[in-house]
């Protein structure tokens, strides 16, 4: 009997951090002039996504690449701890989200080509380089805007925020087939399209 009350005491709590709500969010928008109510609406929805059970459902049912040896169940737990391991950082259970452009046209005009929409590269943006703030391609973010595809930029955020928290999809010689296999890939874009599949109903 008190085994029973341990085990049922400990699948308590493990299912009780499933279903935990989380918080988006948005601590700074820089550069952004323009885009700060876009940005904030991206936030709304992406909040609602990773608090879904279609969210939780999907993200468990499938397989992925670079997912630091965790199972599906672990990969659910790290997102919703929220817990970033770059930059301030915040609350725990809180997505605390820093973003900003990228400054192509002075300091990081290395990205410029990179950035160019329909480029090789396909850059959308960089999680920062450790400081903890999520940067994005200006002509990117100009583009979904002008689309209002807010699933696209709610995906963006999410891939970059599994950066922060300890995610990545580093693979020498790595083709952009296999990055879109990996966990950072496949949860933004998992993010994004529900978010797209919401904004049609």
């Amino acid at each position: 009997m008190k085994n029973f009350i341990v085990i049922l005491f400990f699948s308590s709590i493990v299912s009780n951090s499933y279903s935990q709500h989380i918080e988006v969010k948005l601590h700074s928008t820089t550069d952004y002039e323009g885009y700060e109510d876009f940005a904030k609406a991206a936030i709304v929805q992406m909040e609602k996504v990773l608090n879904s059970d279609e969210f939780k459902n999907k993200l468990m049912e499938d397989t992925y690449k670079r997912t630091n040896g965790l199972t599906n169940k672990e990969l659910l737990q790290k997102i919703k701890l929220a817990r970033e391991e770059q930059g301030p950082g915040g609350q725990d259970r809180v997505v605390d989200l820093r973003v900003r452009t990228l400054r192509i046209n002075s300091d990081e005009s290395r990205w410029k080509n990179k950035c160019k929409i329909g480029a090789r590269a396909g850059t959308i943006g960089i999680d920062g380089n450790g400081d903890g703030v999520t940067a994005i391609c200006p002509q990117r973010l100009e583009k979904w805007f002008k689309e209002n595809n807010l699933g696209s930029l709610a995906g963006h955020y999410t891939h970059e925020y599994l950066h922060i928290i300890g995610f990545n999809h580093r693979k020498w010689l790595s083709t952009n087939r296999w990055r879109q296999k990996t966990f950072v890939y496949k949860i933004g874009n998992l993010v994004r399209d529900l978010v797209n599949k919401n904004m049609k109903e």
